[in-house]
């Protein structure tokens, strides 16, 4: 229902979340460097940027919301031309090779979207987010009450009669 409160909640969790990873990164790269070797660079690196990265999920969670998006976008471009690059050359039925091309194609169309705005993308995905966590909660509801009529309905099966149902 509040898809730009929910976008800032989440990045503010994230940018916990990276602090908390930095501080572990910098204590990873001092007993590293007690050891003598050089191998304490990496992880001392690696927490200045998330560190970082929380800083500015702190001060700016636009900017993280957008950097966010354009990965997601990139991600979702590269997976839909990979998925349509497989179904074009692997074998199997034509119908199933033409709705993984198209979910391919469909999937790189939405990427692409979301690398022409955005800033504006985060809340359409945030609430595409929402209505997927809506619709599985009612499709696990609708599972556990179909599960729960089916058990009341069977009988045990033999030797099983005297076991009590926890």
């Amino acid at each position: 229902m509040f898809p730009g409160e929910s976008l800032r909640i989440a990045i503010f969790l994230a940018g916990v979340l990276a602090f908390m990873a930095g501080i572990g990164l910098f204590i990873g790269a001092w007993i590293l460097s007690r050891s003598g070797g050089m191998l304490f660079v990496v992880p001392l690196i690696l927490g200045i940027c998330a560190v970082l990265l929380g800083a500015v999920s702190f001060t700016d969670p636009g900017t993280i919301g957008a950097f966010a998006a354009v990965l997601l976008g990139i991600l979702m471009v590269v997976a839909g031309l990979s998925g349509t690059i497989s179904a074009v050359f692997h074998p199997g039925s034509g119908i199933r090779r033409l709705v993984s091309a198209a979910g391919g194609v469909v999937l790189a169309a939405l990427g692409v979207l979301i690398l022409l705005s955005p800033r504006l993308s985060g809340l359409v995905i945030v609430r595409i987010i929402g209505g997927v966590m809506i619709a599985v909660g009612v499709i696990a509801l609708a599972g556990s009450v179909m599960l729960a009529i089916r058990e009341r309905s069977c009988a045990p099966l033999p030797g099983f009669e005297r076991l009590e149902r926890f």
